[in-house]
């Protein structure tokens, strides 16, 4: 490759490109065979065919024909700042020179100032800026991280958010199943209030359990709305996040495979038994009135 390759990367802006200079660079010989024939010590054909071999390196002929090819001059440098050799072509350019630097009398290498980009000189496009391709790249490359961010900082922020609205939810859950197990705990209460009534319905103490019980039933009571207290939750075990020892004939038939479905079956079951006791209740006229009223007509009736 030798020489090929800085020659490419100073003109294409590309080593890569090394073939294509090579193969140029022998067709401009062979067009200028009458030129370049008497600086050639073998046969003419024999050499042009071994200079286009890939592992072939170059001289100072081709140096001339690429000089003249790409009509820029070529400054060789060997451990100075000044040159050792310049190689120039016929006509008088005003393109910056190619510059390579030659090593242990074999090899070269590409010398290129980076405030001053050279690669494109020499190819005849009009209109040519060298170093605008390098910053078209820069500004693509910089545009493409940016977008790349400002994409990665949006789905940072969608990811927080989803992590925000399924704790909410997660929150609202646990709250709802905390209102219905309070619920359930209130009724089981009431339950067992019920049951412990007197039979007479005379009593003081069986009217103001009643009124208690009827209060209860509307609701009305501010007290109701508020959080089980820690004494008040020992009646109802499965009230979480609290657990208490208590007797297993006032537990509420819960267990722990039982799922939001079936407690919401349960609550709304115990809910209608509720409503329709309450209606009974109502439409049934106290004992009390009735056992006063003919006693109190009949005492005037008789006065």
């Amino acid at each position: 490759m030798s020489n090929y390759v800085f020659i490419a990367d100073q003109v294409f802006g590309d080593e890569e490109m090394h073939a294509t200079v090579r193969q140029n660079c022998m067709d401009y010989i062979v067009k200028n065979a009458d030129f370049f024939r008497s600086y050639i010590t073998e046969d003419f054909d024999h050499y042009v065919n071994r200079k286009r071999r890939q592992n072939c390196h170059g001289n100072h002929i081709e140096m001339i024909a690429l000089s003249e090819l790409y009509n820029r001059p070529i400054e060789v440098y060997e451990y100075s700042i000044e040159p050792i050799n310049i190689v120039h072509g016929m006509y008088k350019t005003d393109n910056e020179p190619i510059r390579l630097s030659y090593h242990c009398g074999v090899h070269y290498n590409s010398i290129i100032d980076p405030w001053r980009p050279t690669a494109g000189h020499g190819l005849g496009l009009p209109d040519l800026q060298p170093g605008r391709a390098q910053e078209s790249l820069i500004r693509t490359a910089l545009r493409q991280s940016e977008e790349s961010h400002i994409e990665r900082a949006m789905l940072d922020d969608k990811i927080a958010a989803t992590d925000w609205e399924a704790t909410q939810d997660q929150l609202i859950q646990q709250v709802a199943r905390e209102s219905y197990l309070q619920w359930l705990c209130d009724s089981n209460q009431q339950h067992k209030d019920n049951k412990m009534m007197p039979s007479s319905s005379s009593s003081p103490t069986s009217a103001t359990t009643h009124e208690r019980t009827a209060n209860s039933n509307h609701g009305s009571s501010p007290r109701n709305l508020l959080p089980l207290r820690l004494d008040e939750r020992k009646d109802c075990e499965f009230a979480l996040p609290f657990n208490y020892e208590c007797d297993p004939s006032s537990k509420p038939k819960l267990t722990d495979d039982d799922d939001d479905d079936s407690l919401m079956r349960q609550v709304l079951a115990i809910s209608q038994i509720e409503y329709v006791e309450t209606l009974k209740k109502q439409q049934k006229p106290p004992k009390s009135d009735d056992s006063d009223g003919p006693s109190s007509s009949s005492d005037t009736h008789l006065l």
